[in-house]
């Protein structure tokens, strides 16, 4: 699943099913992994509200 612009008619699913295939893969500085993150934080804010922070976990 290529994607140029996050879409909002993909399932919940399919973006975190392909998220976490480029992860595993080691893709994490691709375009299309920052868009499927883009999605899943947009798609966390809308159900949960307020804001997302991001916190650096150390390996």
């Amino acid at each position: 699943m290529q994607l140029d612009a996050p879409a909002a008619n993909v399932s919940d699913d399919t973006v975190v099913e392909r998220l976490y295939d480029l992860a595993r893969q080691g893709d994490t500085a691709t375009r299309e992994f920052q868009l499927l993150d883009y999605v899943i934080q947009k798609r966390l804010q809308q159900t949960y509200g307020g804001e997302i922070t991001r916190t650096a976990y150390a390996a």
